[in-house]
Formats: C-alpha cells, structure tokens, sequence
C-alpha cells in the first residue's frame, strides 16, 4: 500500500516489537529515519519542480533514475552521519549508541559480512 500522510506523521510512534512484546528500536527506528527522508526528499523534488518550474518551464522533470539516485545518496548520508554520530570522545553522552546504529542498519548494507568489526 501507498503510505499515507498519517503514516509518514505517524513514524516516530510506530509500534515495531518482536515475538514477546519488547520493542524492536532499530527496527522503529530505521522505519522512522526511511519515512522522514523520504517524506523531505518528495517535498525538496516538488519544491524544485513549482519554483524552478516558474523560472524555467522548459526544465525537464526529474526521472525516477534521477529520483531513485537522490534517495540512495540521502539515506547513504543519514548512515554516515549514524556513524559519525557514536564518536564518543567528540560527542561524549551525546553521542549515539553504536549497538542502536548497527541494530537500525543490519540488514541493509551491501556485503555486511566483508564490513570490519567497528565500521
């Protein structure tokens, strides 16, 4: 199904929990990161589009290979910034948890099993 405006506003309370009830935090929370960014990348294209549009109408639109790649390198971004983001001596208690990080990532990365231990 298309998800809808509810579900994108709804995201960050998305219930993701395993067999026994617990909740699934990287789960939620790589379901949150993908529908916020996807969300602000739509928004970002239509903005290109309507104002850009104005000043030139003769600008092609976006192509879904176009589309696809912006999408690709955003949530690449967002997983840099992850990483960067559990540097404790930078960012001390504020720093992300790198449990919760490779938690919210598995399954997702290409050749997962070739990454070093503390990619």
């Amino acid at each position: 199904p298309r998800p809808s405006l509810g579900a994108v506003l709804s995201s960050p309370i998305a219930p993701y929990k395993n067999a026994k009830g617990k909740p699934k935090t990287g789960d939620a929370r790589l379901y949150r990161i993908l529908m916020t960014e996807s969300a602000y990348l739509i928004w970002k294209l239509r903005c290109e589009r309507v104002i850009g549009g104005a000043e030139n109408p003769n600008r092609p639109q976006a192509t879904p290979q176009e589309v696809g790649a912006r999408w690709l390198q955003t949530i690449n971004e967002r997983l840099r910034t992850d990483c960067l983001m559990t540097n404790t001596s930078k960012y001390g208690k504020k720093a992300l948890n790198k449990t919760l990080v490779e938690r919210t990532w598995e399954g997702t990365l290409r050749n997962e099993d070739n990454l070093p231990p503390d990619w």
